[in-house]
């Protein structure tokens, strides 16, 4: 049987579907109760709005079974509680675009897997490092800093250069357990000078590790303890944008990336560094 098609669907239900967007209202209120169940007061806090303007909202929300009244406090329902994350992470996700619209619209963000994709919302207080005529070496500058403040580093990458690699040679061989995923054309790159002998430099260092994707690799990232910094193709291009970064030390961007990192290390095998 063909399935139905979200159009289909959004045309028997746009009106409950509208009801929740159509007025500030209704969507604070349910993003407010989807920390737990509030009173009328705490309500009027955080949307700034009068009690004469609330309950009317949330007797709209009681009557689509959103929400009800418990112990004299507004609370959720089991239906409400489904519906509110996904209202949450669509806001997030778009709060996430509206302040990065640029970087967003000008790369290829197809290189995201389709899981990380649906989680960008996590990356909302990342903030764009880009080079500029002032500072023409802000992005390095940037991944010196992360990688000489991390307990542990995490990348995947496509690229490489020679001062990178030597970046990555100096932490490695100060103690930091470094591990990277590359694509398999960076790995045939990394055979040939000037990346062989700094690869045989590092061979007896068992906190490096370097893994070979198997599946194709469109993207710059590093993620460590304390940050991540993302990096992407322009969009419509074979050309990695080495002169922009989407850079945070927000926990839940930690964590997003280091998602990502696990997600290409599945589908990875151990790059064998052969002797000279």
């Amino acid at each position: 049987m063909k399935g139905v098609s979200p159009l289909e669907i959004y045309n028997e239900c746009r009106d409950d579907v509208q009801a929740i967007f159509r007025s500030r209202l209704l969507t604070q209120i349910l993003i407010a109760l989807g920390s737990g169940s509030k009173p009328l007061s705490a309500l009027r806090d955080v949307t700034g709005s009068s009690s004469q303007a609330l309950i009317p909202k949330i007797r709209q929300l009681e009557a689509l079974h959103y929400v009800e009244s418990v112990r004299s406090d507004y609370a959720l329902t089991p239906i409400g509680r489904l519906v509110e994350p996904e209202i949450e992470r669509l806001v997030t996700l778009m709060g996430v675009l509206q302040r990065h619209r640029d970087f967003w619209a000008e790369h290829d963000i197809e290189g995201i897997p389709p899981g990380s994709l649906r989680d960008l919302q996590h990356l909302y207080r990342a903030e764009v490092v880009k080079d500029v005529e002032e500072d023409i070496f802000a992005v390095y500058a940037t991944f010196l800093t992360i990688l000489r403040k991390a307990s542990w580093i995490h990348g995947v990458s496509s690229i490489m250069s020679p001062v990178h690699a030597d970046a990555i040679k100096e932490v490695v061989m100060g103690g930091t357990s470094v591990e990277l995923v590359v694509s398999r054309e960076l790995a045939h790159r990394l055979a040939a000078e000037p990346y062989s002998t700094t690869l045989e430099s590092l061979k007896g260092y068992a906190n490096f590790r370097i893994y070979v994707s198997s599946s194709p690799v469109r993207l710059g990232m590093t993620v460590t303890d304390g940050f991540l910094s993302l990096g992407l193709y322009r969009r419509g291009t074979d050309t990695y944008d080495t002169a922009r970064d989407l850079v945070s030390t927000d926990t839940a961007a930690v964590t997003w990336g280091e998602q990502l990192f696990q997600h290409y290390t599945a589908d990875s095998e151990i790059l064998r560094i052969s002797p000279k």
